[in-house]
């Protein structure tokens, strides 16, 4: 009886544990359930970065707003560039810039322009040219960056420097090219006054007639206690499919390797709106996405966005035409930041092009499709027989205007009037 009861303890104790068939088949469920979280959790990572990161650009601008309405002074927040050599065109930091200071040191004589040829008389009457005494130092400010980028940027210059004074944008191109005269800043717009002397003559007014007091508005400057805000790992603003100012972009012409403005700075008055080159443009809009989608668009065969080009944002039909075999890239989350440069409201929107859909539900994909039905695919073509290509027609007959000849989806339409393009 002593034996069966230990022999049926024994047998208790064998059949408590597991098998090594059955831990396997726990392990392996587990692993199973581990990697199904994990990826899930990296999906909505993913689709939240973008998202997060236009928010994280709302919240700048709108803190720079509310910064600048307390201090009743103008705040702002300057875009600052990627260092890569080969793509300075994205964004993935940004810092809170102050208002602008002044200088006024030396005198001015303001001329008329003796380029074309240099022979020592005025080519025409406008009074453009601000020469400043040497004492001025506008050539040392340039080289030191106070001035901005050199010949791309348009400080303010203020003529006479006094209540009667008017403010002028000006060209710093010229600044150190003659040593023996280096401070030569000129007039975007001709100055108010013709002058007093001969229209033949370069000097525009005589001896102690005409202005010689002036005061320069330098940039804003970055506030002490700023230290720059990064976007979310992987996440950029893409400036060539972003609606910016175009004294931000470079040259016509000017390869992917050319940078765009060292100094982009989007500025808010005490009143809460937007001032300076900014406040122009009516709105502004930042496209914010992933670096990789970025890429994809470089690759797919996006001409660089300069000076001469409108926005082309990645996943825009003109891609079925750039890329090759006539697809265009696929691209994951995108978000747009809205600026209304009139009251500085700052909104933030998800953004889904359209250009993968299948719009007209025919079972296709919509790029190069002919919507019209008249045999011709419908990219920069006459639709409607009026004798005019179809920008701004409504070329797909959904009541609402396409987005210029080749752009039949337009990623700015919702920001602006509230409704999708689709």
């Amino acid at each position: 009886m002593q034996n069966h009861s230990r022999i049926m303890h024994r047998q208790a104790k064998e059949r408590s544990g597991l098998t090594l068939i059955e831990l396997l088949i726990v392990v392996t469920i587990f692993l199973l359930l581990t990697t199904f979280t994990i990826i899930a959790v990296d999906f909505t990572f993913e689709a939240e970065r973008v998202s997060s990161g236009a928010r994280q650009v709302q919240s700048m601008l709108e803190g720079a707003r509310d910064r600048a309405i307390r201090a009743r002074a103008p705040r702002g927040v300057r875009f600052l560039l990627d260092s890569d050599p080969d793509n300075g065109r994205m964004i993935s930091s940004m810092v809170y810039v102050g208002a602008s200071d002044t200088w006024n040191e030396g005198t001015i004589e303001l001329r008329r322009e003796d380029v074309s040829p240099v022979d020592g008389e005025a080519d025409a009457e406008d009074v453009l040219i601000v020469a400043g005494s040497l004492d001025t130092l506008w050539s040392k400010l340039s080289r030191r960056g106070f001035l901005g980028v050199k010949g791309q940027e348009t400080p303010r210059i203020k003529i006479p420097g006094d209540k009667n004074g008017t403010w002028y944008r000006v060209q710093t191109d010229l600044l150190g090219d003659n040593p023996a005269n280096p401070n030569v800043l000129r007039l975007v717009h001709p100055y108010r006054d013709p002058g007093t002397t001969e229209i033949k003559e370069v000097r525009a007014f005589d001896a102690g007639s005409g202005p010689s007091t002036y005061i320069l508005e330098l940039p804003p400057r970055v506030l002490p206690d700023a230290d720059p805000i990064l976007l979310p790992d992987g996440v950029v603003i893409d400036l060539d499919a972003s609606s910016v100012p175009i004294a931000w972009r470079p040259a016509a012409g000017s390869p992917y390797s050319t940078p765009y403005s060292s100094r982009m700075d989007l500025m808010f008055s005490p009143r809460g709106t937007l001032i300076g080159t900014t406040a122009g443009t009516g709105l502004t809009h930042f496209y914010v996405a992933l670096r990789e989608d970025v890429q994809k668009a470089t690759d797919a065969g996006r001409p660089a966005v300069n000076v001469n080009l409108p926005p082309l944002a990645p996943a825009d039909f003109l891609f079925a035409l750039l890329a090759d075999g006539g697809t265009v890239p696929t691209v994951g989350d995108r978000g747009l930041v809205s600026i209304f440069a009139s009251t500085g409201k700052v909104g933030s929107h998800s953004l889904n092009l359209d250009a993968d859909e299948d719009r007209d539900g025919d079972g296709a994909l919509d790029p190069g499709e002919d919507f019209n039905g008249n045999g011709t695919l419908d990219t920069i073509e006459d639709a409607n027989g009026n004798g005019v290509l179809d920008s701004g027609e409504d070329i797909n007959g959904n009541g609402r205007l396409d987005y210029g000849g080749s752009y039949l989806v337009d990623p700015f339409q919702f920001a602006e009037l509230g409704e999708v393009n689709n």
